[in-house]
């Protein structure tokens, strides 16, 4: 268990890390529901450097507030962005399982692949959810131009009862904000750009694409593509990136239909416009795919590929993994140091708290209001609009008194002569 473990972090326990990146740590963590019972979340813990860069602070927040519109299946819940001593976190939902970085790795270190259903079926998870995004609009139906950036095998987790989840949308273009202040903080992520991303010109959706044609051309393979120029450097695999042609899959690889060669290299394309069109596109042409070469491939199939290749794992991580339940979106409450939190799925009654009225979509923490005493409250003390007109009637008033009064004594000092 990692040293220093478990912890307190603002009101969450954090039970032992998952895993660090350049940008980031994670967390298993446990929080409170509404009901007040402990629940089991994800808690990626952003490094110091973050806040202290105002623009990449701003943009990450509207990058979370996009993050907290998503309600698929294949794409794990953001909860919560918030902010303790200085530190800003994500609340996510814990996936229980392994990202696909991970299983692949333990798969190349023995020369093994994954069946051919399994890779189709984590490849229609991904590419639904992706469809799903790239597709989501506005309130008034505009769409939203949502494109993920960096679609790579560790933003796919892999979950012990078979889902498929993707995570950490709009993350890459925070850590582009930060490259020239963190070094190496998106070392590692050259292998799955795009020809245009690794050529810093402006992407869209057909990005995305690519990326995940590398992560399936690699789970069919078994084998590394661009990431496999041993000990070139980063600019290198931008290079052969912007530059090399994936080597084809039919009829090369055992094991790889014509069908399945198609889809996934129609997604390598180098030129975006001769690229499969659209998520959408890829994702039927999956489904199509599995439906004839592994229809008896499901989510129980998958589960039990993830266990056959983690059974490493220590009893005392699986303990602790299983240890409470998991956060479900409809016992979600935000937390006191919440800065941007996702609403419940549906209103709760929470015992110890006053009730709540209708909650929107996205909510933006505020400071608490004391409550008001009664003659500060509108609709009792009289408005601007209200007290200079009387204000101007009674100065009227008392210059009319005045220049009466003083009438009256020069007409008695008359009488009086």
């Amino acid at each position: 268990m990692s040293s220093g473990l478990p912890a307190e972090f603002g009101p969450f326990r954090l039970i032992r890390r998952l895993g660090a990146g350049g940008m980031a740590e994670v967390f298993l963590a446990e929080t409170m529901a509404a009901d007040g019972t402990p629940r089991r979340v994800a808690c990626k813990r952003l490094h110091a450097a973050l806040g202290q860069d105002l623009a990449a602070t701003q943009l990450l927040l509207e990058e979370a507030r996009l993050a907290m519109r998503f309600d698929h299946p294949a794409i794990a819940q953001t909860f919560e962005l918030g902010r303790h001593e200085q530190t800003f976190y994500f609340l996510l939902e814990y996936v229980d399982g392994a990202d696909l970085g991970t299983l692949q790795a333990v798969l190349e270190a023995r020369d093994q692949r994954l069946p051919l259903g399994a890779v189709l079926w984590i490849g229609e998870a991904v590419a639904n959810a992706l469809d799903y995004a790239h597709t989501l609009t506005d309130e008034r139906g505009e769409p939203l131009g949502i494109v993920h950036r960096d679609i790579s095998p560790q933003n796919i987790l892999l979950s012990r009862d078979g889902a498929v989840k993707v995570i950490d949308f709009g993350v890459a273009k925070v850590a582009s904000r930060l490259q020239h202040t963190a070094a190496g903080i998106i070392k590692g992520k050259y292998a799955y750009m795009s020809p245009e991303q690794a050529g810093a010109v402006a992407v869209d959706a057909r990005a995305d694409i690519f990326a995940l044609g590398v992560c399936l051309y690699e789970l069919l393979t078994g084998q590394p593509l661009f990431r496999g120029l041993s000990g070139a450097s980063p600019y290198a695999i931008l290079r052969a990136v912007r530059e090399t042609e994936a080597p084809p899959l039919f009829p090369d690889v055992a094991g790889v239909p014509r069908e399945v060669a198609a889809a996934v290299q129609g997604a390598l394309v180098r030129d975006p416009r001769a690229r499969t069109p659209s998520m959408r596109a890829l994702a039927d042409a999956l489904a199509a795919c599995r439906a004839r070469f592994a229809p008896q491939f499901d989510a129980a199939a998958m589960a039990a590929e993830v266990g056959r290749i983690l059974h490493l794992q220590s009893p005392e991580e699986a303990a602790a993994a299983q240890a409470v339940p998991q956060l479900a979106p409809r016992e979600f409450v935000a937390s006191r140091i919440s800065v941007v939190s996702r609403a419940p799925v549906q209103p709760i009654a929470v015992p110890h708290r006053p009730p709540r009225g209708p909650i929107p979509a996205l909510t933006q923490a505020v400071p608490s209001v004391a409550a008001e005493p009664t003659w500060a409250r509108p609709g009792w003390w009289p408005t601007r609009r209200t007290v200079l007109p009387l204000l101007w009637l009674g100065s009227g008033a008392a210059l009319l008194a005045s220049g009466w009064g003083l009438m009256a004594l020069w007409l008695r000092h008359q009488g009086g002569h």
